[in-house]
């Protein structure tokens, strides 16, 4: 029985490390990430883009969990319902988020979200 578990145990990291090969930085397992190179032939830059959608996220993921190389984040179809100013201060490449269907009740400066 316990070599049954340890096996699945096996699999399941196995699946999730497959799962985020071109993203080892990601560090949300819910969420997956693709990798492309860019297209500027003078930078050699991986490109890459996040995908969480629709995977109950209360909040915004902290810019640490993410790859630095993040040029667009998809949190679609999650419970987010605060965007505080700064939740995504950390990725410098990023071009593009995608929010819709997003239930957002505020949207705060730092300044409110202290207070």
């Amino acid at each position: 029985m316990s070599a049954l578990v340890l096996l699945c145990v096996i699999a399941g990291l196995l699946r999730s490390s497959l799962g985020n090969r071109n993203c080892p930085d990601l560090i949300v397992e819910s969420c997956h990430c693709s990798a492309e190179r860019s297209k500027q032939l003078s930078r050699q830059q991986v490109r890459v883009r996040v995908v969480c959608d629709d995977v109950e996220l209360m909040d915004t993921l902290q810019p640490n969990f993410l790859p630095n190389r993040t040029v667009s984040l998809n949190l679609s179809n999650n419970k987010i319902s605060l965007l505080r100013n700064g939740s995504f201060y950390g990725l410098a490449a990023l071009e593009k988020l995608v929010l819709m269907a997003v239930i957002t009740g505020a949207l705060c400066s730092e300044e409110k979200a202290k207070g």
